[in-house]
Formats: structure tokens, C-alpha cells, sequence
């Protein structure tokens, strides 16, 4: 694959730390007593009977919870490990994939040719095999950089944005400073490349578990905001790609079609959603490419800072509202027309990066 620069397009590179204070007020209530003393010719003697009660307190302890899924943390040490994100094939060629129904978080942008990609976050779960792993695009700035230093993972880019990625608060993981972290499968190259997440989390350089990247709703409740709509299907479309989502009431999730067809993975198992997340952005070129068989083609860039324009997807229903991001270290919010926060029910979450100015179509 042959690259161009476009040397006129300015880098963004903000972070920004922010602290939060806690407080604590302390109660003291004190209680008197008081009495008269009667004289009378016999002496009386009584005894009084004090008993003293203890105040209760009560503590309600909410269980630990995974950060990137909120559902409940049965493995301590998974809890507390960094977050691996590893980018995947998504052409017709490289497909089914593996590994994607254990993701926490899959990110889905638009590439070169108008195909798409995809960005799989795993935190709660390590699994052994996952793939077809493809190069990085400056989209992952966006994706990544939030996440408290996570392993990014890539096979190659090109020397305009390989320094980009590499200055980035992540540990880079590629085939090309780690070739004994991946192993191609078959012949059907470049979409065979596979490597083991556990494998890849080994290479991180600090080992924090990254922050959450949402808000969970509590047990029992269901997607709300101002302007909640029903919503039975979602789908949207890039320039050579298209992806729906069906929801299915039996089993609370969502049920992911591409290019119009179920989107199976090669064990069988549909790709599926607790939560998606449409993350309206605009796209800049950064850069041209000749690859997928499409000659100097713009390869486009998600901004993912700013604000813009969000609809949330669960349990059948739909909230659109808007996010705001100030820095690429900066976690994005969510909020409805009403300003209120967007929750999200526990499990797992696509955020598809559409075009700003396209508009998804919904069936109630």
C-alpha cells in the first residue's frame, strides 16, 4: 500500500487532567435529662435502668463492576487490567472475524474507498484468538487515547502516521516490534493475521485499567431522556459499507447485520449488542492510499474531540441528545436535548462513527 501526505493538516494534541474533591460532614446530636428530688418521712430507695443502644449503621457496598461493560466484576485481577485495542479487517475478504462477541467496546469508522473498520476494545475478557488484525488509521487517536494508557494494537501503517500513533499515551503493539505476538492463518493474505489479547495485554508498559467510558443505568431500569422514541431497527450506511441493527426483545440485545446480511463470526455466533452508540463526527482527509483495489483513494479521518450530535440505542428504545469531548485524554458525555446524561444498560457497546450530516433510518 503506497501512501501521500497531506502536510497542511493540523495535529490535534490536547490533555487535560481533571480532579475531584471529596467532602465529608459529620452529625452530632446530644441529649439532656433533668429531674426534681420529693422529700418524704420514709426513704425510698429506687434503681433506674439505663440501656444504652448503639447507632446502626447502614451501608449499602455496590458490588466492583467492569469499566468498559458496568456489569459485575467476577474476576478481580481482569478488572484491574489495561485495555487492549486492536484493530480489525471489515471487508468482505477478512470476514467472519474472530473474537469480536468478546469486546466491551467495538468502534466502527469509516476508511479509505468508503469501506469501514473496526476498533475492538477488550477489557474484561482476554481472549485467546481474535482477527483478522489490520493497520492503524489516525482515527485512533480518538479511539484510544482515553482509555489511561492502553496497548494499541496495528499491523503497520505508513511512516506519516506511524510517529503520530507512537506519540500518543499508549503502548504500541505491532508485527512489526512484537512479530512474536501475532500468527497468520491460511493464505489469504493480508486478512489472516491473529494474535492472542492476552498476549498483547503482557506488552502493556503500566497496567492501568482504563476509566469508563459511559454511564450504567441500576438494575431493572430502562433507556430514558428527553424525546425517548421506540425503536425496533437502526441502520446507516458509508460510502461502500452499510450496517443495521435489529433488536430483539427476547434477548435485550441487538442484532448486527453487514452489507445486508447477518454479521456471523467463524464460530457461528451473530455479532450482537447490549448498547449502540451513534457518534455523529466529521471526517477530514489525511491523506491518499492505493489499497483494497482502490487507487488514490482520501483516507478519511474521525474527529472525534468537539461536540456533536449522538443517538443511543437500548432496550428498544432510541434518545438522541449530544456529546461533548474537550481532549483526546478527555472521556466523552452524553447528554439528551434536555441536558440530562444518557446512561446505558450494562454490557457491551458499538459506537459507530457516522458522517455528520447523515441521517440513520429508524423503525419504530
Amino acid at each position: 500500500m503506497t501512501y501521500t501526505d497531506r502536510s497542511n493538516i493540523a495535529r490535534r494534541s490536547h490533555r487535560r487532567r481533571a480532579a475531584l474533591g471529596l467532602s465529608a460532614v459529620t452529625l452530632v446530636s446530644v441529649a439532656c435529662s433533668g429531674g426534681h428530688k420529693k422529700a418524704a418521712p420514709p426513704t425510698t430507695t429506687s434503681t433506674v435502668s439505663t440501656t444504652t443502644v448503639a447507632p446502626t449503621t447502614s451501608t449499602t457496598t455496590v458490588p466492583p463492576t467492569y469499566p468498559l461493560t458496568g456489569m459485575a466484576a467476577t474476576n478481580k485481577a481482569q478488572k484491574n487490567s489495561p485495555a487492549v485495542v486492536i484493530k480489525i479487517d471489515n471487508v468482505d475478504q477478512a470476514r467472519p472475524q474472530t473474537g469480536l462477541e468478546f469486546a466491551d467496546v467495538v468502534y466502527e469508522a469509516e476508511v479509505e474507498g468508503g469501506l469501514t473498520r473496526l476498533a475492538a476494545v477488550y477489557q474484561s475478557n482476554y481472549p485467546s484468538d481474535v482477527g483478522p488484525v489490520r493497520s492503524g488509521r489516525l482515527t485512533d487517536e480518538g479511539v484510544a487515547d482515553d482509555l489511561a494508557h492502553p496497548v494499541l494494537v496495528f499491523a503497520g501503517t505508513n511512516a506519516i502516521f506511524y510517529p503520530i500513533l507512537q506519540a500518543q499515551p499508549v503502548t504500541l503493539v505491532t508485527q512489526t516490534n512484537h512479530p512474536e505476538a501475532f500468527n497468520r492463518v491460511g493464505n489469504n493474505a493480508p486478512h489472516n493475521l491473529f494474535s492472542s489479547v492476552a498476549t498483547l495485554a503482557s506488552k502493556s508498559t503500566t497496567h492501568n485499567p482504563p476509566p469508563p467510558l459511559f454511564t450504567y443505568m441500576k438494575a431493572g431500569q430502562q433507556l430514558a431522556g428527553a424525546g425517548m422514541t421506540p425503536a425496533a431497527s437502526v441502520s446507516m450506511s458509508w460510502p461502500a459499507a452499510s450496517a443495521t441493527w435489529n433488536y430483539d426483545a427476547a434477548t435485550k440485545r441487538w442484532n448486527r447485520l453487514q452489507n445486508g446480511t447477518p454479521d456471523m463470526l467463524t464460530d457461528g455466533v451473530q455479532v450482537t449488542a447490549t448498547n449502540v452508540v451513534v457518534y455523529f463526527c466529521n471526517y477530514i482527509s489525511s491523506g491518499t492510499a492505493s489499497g483494497e483495489g482502490v487507487p488514490d483513494a482520501e483516507i478519511p479521518e474521525g474527529i472525534l474531540t468537539g461536540s456533536g450530535g449522538v443517538w443511543v440505542f437500548s432496550g428498544g428504545r432510541l434518545v438522541k441528545g449530544n456529546w461533548s469531548r474537550p481532549s483526546l485524554t478527555s472521556v466523552a458525555t452524553y447528554k439528551d436535548t434536555a441536558g440530562h446524561p444518557i446512561s446505558l444498560a450494562p454490557g457491551n457497546t458499538w459506537v459507530e462513527l457516522a458522517v455528520n450530516g447523515t441521517t440513520p433510518a429508524v423503525t419504530p
